[in-house]
């Protein structure tokens, strides 16, 4: 009869001892800015007036979730703008030499204009 009794104690703490734990967490993740320069200040200001007219993305957010019985474990991880910046500095800088010129920055507006006109 002593089993029984002491099955029922360790039942009972269980059963008042045992809870939930669930934890949430955010992380914005951003990758830092390519160094770009302009030959020219019309370079410059035809880039920014063509990434300022780009439909800008949403940032991308990936989501792990994980629940086991008692335990819920949730994270999220948001991008930063750099992103968006940096994928159109590498479209418009077709040369790949840090710099964007006046040609290179025309064609840049001229192949998002193709673009948003779909």
């Amino acid at each position: 009869m002593k089993p029984n009794i002491h099955a029922i104690i360790i039942l009972m703490l269980a059963s008042v001892l045992a809870g939930c734990i669930s934890s949430r967490s955010v992380s914005y993740s951003d990758v830092e800015r390519v160094k770009v320069s302009f030959a020219s200040e019309r370079a410059g200001r035809l880039f920014y007036e063509t990434l300022s007219r780009l439909p800008h993305e949403e940032r991308e957010e990936s989501k792990n979730d994980v629940s086991l019985i008692l335990i819920n474990v949730e994270r999220k991880t948001i991008t930063g703008p750099n992103r968006f910046f940096n994928e159109a500095v590498a479209r418009c800088d077709t040369d790949h030499d840090g710099i964007i010129t006046e040609e290179e920055a025309q064609i840049f507006a001229s192949s998002t204009k193709a673009l948003s006109n779909r």
